[in-house]
């Protein structure tokens, strides 16, 4: 493995305790062969309605859950659980002083009430109170597989350059992210390993983007639309790896990164376009997945109500209409 002039470090570490609630800084993890990254997305908030058991919940696909993708007005609050005691606090919008506005213990029935009914109240849209869970043997992450996400920050600037604005490093909710690399370099080490501190990774698969990248983390505001803008330009809305631990140890930030002797990344990916998709399309609101009639034993309008997207699992009523030429024209 192989270290470039200017060395590749962990520049930030996080951890995201509650599905689609904040991320909160951690300055290094204890990480095992196999295992996913400790207390990230431990609990989850369950949609109302959703087949789902509350008393012994597995692992779901992310519509079933509240979170980003659909609710942006989760970022319009700042949490954080001590993941030792299990106290949850829960601060209001900055603009009004940051104030506390909900302590909880999630050990307590109790405490546990006042937190659904809490974000109850502040996605309206919901209808109704959603069920805090805690995963007994495993995870509430995007995918089911014990995969880290990781992010390399020069990619990202590459695409404020090109956009001509600033993108918020943290609507991509990673667990680690990392300066030094080349833009668009994380690509060329999939099916790879890469160390970070002292820990042994493999670098599994690109990490495809879902509408919670469209949320200002800052503002609770969404005013982007990263996917489309992705796909617009490079033709998938991929950005980021999943890493898989090989090794026991520990990453702290400012570790060293070493990754393969590749060759040179290019600046950035080749652009192209995707496949264009039939007149009859439909395209996720959510996680942008293209329900293509023409690919599909049934018309979309046949669907049953309660018909599951294949990717993120919400459904059919979070999908619209899709036209190629008008997602390459936006």
């Amino acid at each position: 493995m192989t270290e470039s002039l200017t060395a590749r470090t962990v520049s930030a570490i996080y951890r995201y305790p509650i599905k689609g609630l904040s991320p909160q800084a951690v300055p290094g993890v204890e990480l095992e062969a196999g295992k996913p990254f400790p207390f990230d997305r431990l609990f989850a908030l369950v949609r109302p309605n959703m087949p789902i058991d509350v008393d012994a919940p597995r692992w779901a696909k992310k519509g079933l859950f509240v979170m980003l993708m659909l609710d942006e007005a989760l970022a319009q609050v700042k949490t954080h659980l001590d993941v030792e005691s299990l106290q949850l606090t829960v601060f209001g919008d900055p603009a009004d002083g940051d104030e506390c506005v909900l302590r909880a213990d999630l050990k307590t029935s109790r405490g546990r009430d006042a937190v659904e009914a809490f974000f109850g109240a502040q996605v309206l849209k919901l209808g109704a109170t959603p069920r805090l869970v805690r995963a007994v043997d495993g995870h509430f992450m995007d995918k089911p597989d014990s995969v880290m996400s990781c992010i390399n920050l020069a990619t990202v600037r590459s695409l404020e350059a090109e956009w001509d604005r600033v993108v918020h490093p943290l609507r991509f909710r990673a667990n680690f992210y990392i300066e030094g690399a080349r833009p668009w370099e994380e690509f060329d080490w999939i099916g790879s390993d890469i160390r970070l501190g002292d820990v042994l990774f493999h670098v599994d698969r690109r990490n495809g983007r879902c509408g919670a990248t469209n949320v200002d983390p800052v503002t609770g505001e969404r005013d982007m639309d990263i996917p489309s803008a992705l796909r617009k330009r490079f033709g998938h809305k991929d950005l980021g790896v999943y890493l898989i631990a090989r090794s026991n140890g520990r990453v702290l930030v400012g570790d060293r990164v070493s990754v393969p002797e590749l060759r040179a990344a290019r600046t950035k990916p080749d652009p192209s376009s995707p496949p264009p998709p039939s007149p009859a399309s439909y395209i996720c609101r959510g996680c942008y997945f293209i329900y293509d009639e023409a690919h599909r034993p049934q018309a979309f309008e046949r669907l049953p109500g309660d018909w599951p997207c294949p990717d993120c699992g919400t459904n059919k009523a979070q999908f619209r209409p899709y036209w190629s030429e008008l997602a390459a024209s936006r």
